[in-house]
């Protein structure tokens, strides 16, 4: 379909999708029809269960499903192999908070309101059950037996019910350090001359990875030097946090016995600190690390502490870090596998959902970046894996071509359990591009970033526009410039493009009822 395609909305139509954002609370919390708590009931006793597994900034292309030459990822690969795979899944936007927040709700940012990372210095507020119930409250409350194992990052669960029994929050639990005091030899690490710590975690980092950490650490108002740590942890893998993980999300899966489940488990890798022990350290060749858009020139959708280390770093420090990041990867994909394995052990597989995805990708060396913290919309931050299987109802070798996002994952799960969704949700069951019915399908992903920019990717182009702190425009040919090198926004010849894509985008925002729809501009400047 062409970028063309215009869709014309009128100021009642915007009206509407913002009433019916206003009511969703009351939409959600309202009893279920007879009808649908019937379907629900039947889904309970057929004993569907749901096994929601994910990553933390993982690239899209980073599976050997996918092309990569790197690593091997057979147990996430299976999960696409045995089901489907989605080659044109995008975030809602490139932060943790936002994004897991969507994944829950089936909502964009601008209707939840989690807009940026939610933390005890951020003035960010948590997501409360009041506000906004998510997937797996709603399947607790028609009987499924619900825990999550890991990353949350959306503030205090205690008010959450199907959130009571958690272990190992996240790298930073406490618990979790407690356990490497136990566990660890007294004074093992003493006389190791290490340049880094991250969580009682030694690290070794080759010389120069350790200076361009300590030239980024030393920048002025660097809020971020954190991330500049780098190298070879020195705890065994059976004593990291995201093996403790594992075994937890093992260990509720053992005890729902007959009982159907939502269980959820959330890996911190490959986010920063980029960290691991062997053998995972030494599993890609350096020399055998591509680094596809390395001398990509800066623009304004380009800069910010990731830009500012990956230069830093220069490029043998960068094909270390993306070494590193494909065994942290690799580390996390036997994870996977120990998951998938007692499924198969207890006879489980059959009649669960399995869902693999990430909550936004990384620049991995792209652009001279690393991470996340700059200010555009990359395909290598915004696409993401999503793997679903579900043996009888999934077709293996399934693959989507079209765009589908993070809010679509809250009314799947909820189709193939036999609830409904929420009719003010933003997002659609992806039953039918599964199944082979795309018809009406969106031929675009949306993104944004807090309150100021925007992101419509078509199948040709991708255009960007950030309102402040003054309007800046992006333009990128994906056809002919896929690592989105040379932005065409000031090319006379693509202006006509740049004014159909802004209006597009316009377009779709009223009908989601962004409130960023009224501050944009009729044409961009």
């Amino acid at each position: 379909m062409s970028d063309f395609q215009s869709y014309s909305l009128s100021r009642r139509s915007f009206l509407a999708g913002s009433a019916a954002a206003a009511a969703l609370p009351g939409v959600l919390l309202h009893g279920l029809p007879r009808a649908a708590m019937a379907a629900a009931e039947r889904a309970r006793k057929e004993g569907l269960n749901v096994l929601f597994l994910m990553t933390d900034e993982q690239h899209w292309r980073s599976l050997s499903l996918t092309g990569n030459t790197l690593i091997r990822t057979p147990h996430m690969d299976r999960i696409g192999r045995e089901g489907a795979r989605f080659d044109n899944a995008t975030c809602v936007t490139p932060y943790c908070s936002p994004s897991r927040a969507s994944f829950i709700t089936g909502q964009y940012p601008h209707r939840h309101r989690i807009l940026t990372n939610v933390s005890k210095d951020a003035k960010q507020p948590p997501l409360k059950p009041d506000a906004f119930p998510n997937t797996e409250m709603l399947l607790h409350k028609a009987g499924w037996r619900t825990a999550h194992r890991g990353k949350w990052h959306l503030g205090d669960t205690g008010d959450f019910a199907c959130y009571k029994s958690r272990t190992y929050a996240d790298a930073g639990d406490g618990s979790y350090n407690r356990l490497l005091a136990e566990k660890l030899p007294a004074g093992r690490f003493k006389d190791h001359p290490s340049p880094g710590k991250y969580l009682g975690r030694p690290v070794e980092m080759k010389p120069e990875v350790e200076k361009a950490y300590r030239a980024f650490k030393a920048l002025p108002n660097n809020r971020l030097a954190y991330i500049g740590i780098i190298g070879r942890s020195l705890v065994p893998p059976e004593l990291l946090p995201e093996t403790q993980i594992t075994n937890g999300a093992i260990e509720q899966i053992e005890r729902a016995g007959d009982k159907p489940f939502m269980i959820t488990a959330s890996w911190s890798p490959p986010h920063d600190l980029w960290v691991i022990p062997e053998p995972y350290y030494s599993l890609v060749d350096r020399s055998k690390v591509e680094l596809s858009a390395f001398d990509a020139p800066a623009g304004w959708d380009c800069t910010g502490p990731s830009r500012r280390l990956g230069e830093l770093m220069g490029e043998a420090g960068l094909r270390e870090y993306a070494a590193i990041y494909h065994g942290m990867v690799n580390y996390i994909d036997d994870q996977v596998g120990r998951i998938l394995q007692r499924l198969d052990e207890l006879k489980l597989a059959e009649r669960t959902l399995v869902i693999f995805t990430s909550d936004h990708g990384d620049m991995v060396g792209s652009h001279r970046c690393v991470g996340k913290s700059i200010q555009g919309f990359y395909d290598d931050l915004v696409r993401i894996p999503l793997l679903m299987r579900l043996p009888g109802r999934i077709r293996p070798g399934t693959v989507v071509s079209q765009p589908v996002s993070q809010i679509d994952l809250m009314p799947t799960i909820l189709d193939y359990a036999g609830l409904p969704a929420a009719a003010a949700t933003h997002g659609r069951s992806l039953r039918p591009l599964i199944e082979g019915r795309p018809d009406g399908w969106r031929d675009y992903a949306f993104c944004m970033r807090a309150d100021n920019s925007r992101m419509l990717r078509t199948a040709e182009h991708k255009y960007v526009i950030s309102l402040r702190p003054r309007q800046e425009l992006a333009l990128y040919d994906l056809r002919a410039d896929p690592h989105e090198q040379r932005s065409l926004a000031g090319d006379a010849a693509h202006a006509a493009i740049l004014r159909r894509l802004h209006r597009r985008l316009v377009e779709v925002m009223m009908a989601d009822g962004d409130p960023l729809a009224a501050k944009m501009p009729k044409e961009p400047l």
